[in-house]
């Protein structure tokens, strides 16, 4: 015969097996609210359509204060596919292999001053950097020398955070939107270097 401590340990139990089950089948996981939404607040590089709009809302996640920006700059981390779609063959290698070690290190980390809170934003396709053409011109000289391996169709923004008024701040380049993310591929003329 079962006791009454022993029927209350059997039930408790069952609650738990039967909440791990509901959660499997509903999605439960931590750091969800009730209400289907992320108690995260990092921006998730993959929100942010791949337009200059998406782009600007990106960054303007690293403009909001108290912004955690090695947090918001990680999801940038390209993969091997990227890395694929952005560059041509050994140039995508050798990008990978040059950027991993800096990302591993944690040294890509987006970063701005508080008192610049004005977002600059350049864009340039691959045909522009090719071409070296108006639209390439706001980007660093380095893209000239590169621009060979970058493939066909792809879109690369330039930005910069600065103070009201100002064009000097802090600025960076080769942010992406390959495969359903931005991803970041900064200063591409130092690969295998």
């Amino acid at each position: 015969m079962e006791t009454r401590q022993q029927m209350k340990y059997r039930k408790l139990t069952q609650l738990i097996l039967l909440g791990a089950f509901a959660c499997l089948l509903i999605g439960c996981s931590k750091g969800k609210t009730g209400d289907g939404g992320s108690t995260n607040t990092s921006a998730k590089p993959s929100q942010y359509p791949g337009t200059e709009a998406g782009a600007k809302a990106l960054l303007g996640e690293f403009m909001k204060t108290g912004a955690d920006y090695a947090a918001l700059t990680k999801p940038l981390q390209p993969t091997s596919a990227d890395y694929q779609v952005l560059f041509e063959g050994d140039f995508a290698k050798k990008a990978e292999a040059t950027y991993a070690q800096a990302w591993n290190k944690g040294e890509m980390v987006i970063t701005r001053k508080p008192e610049q809170t004005e977002l600059k934003l350049w864009s340039a396709t691959s045909e522009d950097l090719k071409q070296w053409n108006e639209k390439a011109q706001p980007f660093p000289g380095g893209y000239k020398d590169v621009a060979a391996n970058f493939k066909g169709g792809v879109t690369i923004y330039r930005f910069k955070f600065v103070e009201p008024g100002k064009d000097l701040g802090m600025a960076y380049d080769g942010l992406a939107y390959v495969n359903g993310q931005w991803r970041l591929f900064p200063k591409p003329w130092r690969i295998g270097k």
